[in-house]
């Protein structure tokens, strides 16, 4: 039986050690892609404008995670990644909309499977853009990627989550900074479990 090796503190320190190694960089990744997709909340806050918000996340989520999983295999790439990727843009809306659905359901079935299903496939969009998946493939592997390892990566959500609330705490601006700790992070976390560099990568189905 492979052995799934989390390491919560060494995610965060590759983390902020990539990040200090090229701050403006990631820097200039975090407040794009954060000005972009906060767009519709300057709007208003009206269920068009949400909506709005959750086909321009799905736009960009492809490119940022292309743009942090090719640094992370020594490859630096352009800005403009970050919006080139609409190869996978309905495959990576779709799985969104329905990993949140399920996530949703489970909160309300007295949250705790809300938890568990959302770590269960918490690595579905990754795989629709590193191996080029359709949607239930990349949550099938998702599944077997985190098998048997959910708290260990519940304790990795938590870390991300109050990296994130520390960035606010930080008059706000904290927040540009704090992204990129947690991508980078996840990204880590991603590439040091088993499977992800053996499977192959497919032609998708949808």
């Amino acid at each position: 039986m492979e052995t799934k090796m989390i390491t919560t503190g060494a995610a965060f320190r590759y983390g902020w050690e990539t990040l200090k190694k090229d701050f403006w960089y990631f820097i200039g990744i975090s407040v794009l892609y954060g000005v972009i997709t906060n767009i519709p909340n300057s709007k208003g806050t009206r269920s068009g404008f949400s909506i709005l918000g959750i086909f321009i996340s799905a736009w960009l989520m492809g490119g940022l995670y292309r743009l942090l999983l090719d640094y992370k295999d020594g490859k630096k790439q352009e800005f403009s990644v970050l919006f080139t990727q609409l190869k996978h843009y309905w495959r990576i809306l779709g799985g969104s909309i329905l990993v949140g659905l399920i996530v949703i359901g489970g909160l309300i079935l007295l949250i705790v499977p809300g938890i568990i299903w959302g770590l269960r496939y918490m690595f579905t969009i990754m795989l629709i853009v590193d191996k080029n998946m359709d949607v239930g493939t990349a949550m099938h592997a998702s599944a077997e990627m985190t098998r048997g390892i959910k708290g260990k990566l519940f304790v990795f959500a938590l870390a991300c989550l109050g990296t994130m609330v520390l960035g606010v705490i930080c008059l706000g601006v904290g927040v540009f900074v704090a992204m990129p700790v947690v991508w980078l992070a996840f990204v880590y976390l991603y590439r040091s479990l088993p499977n992800t560099n053996a499977v192959q990568v497919q032609e998708p189905t949808v």
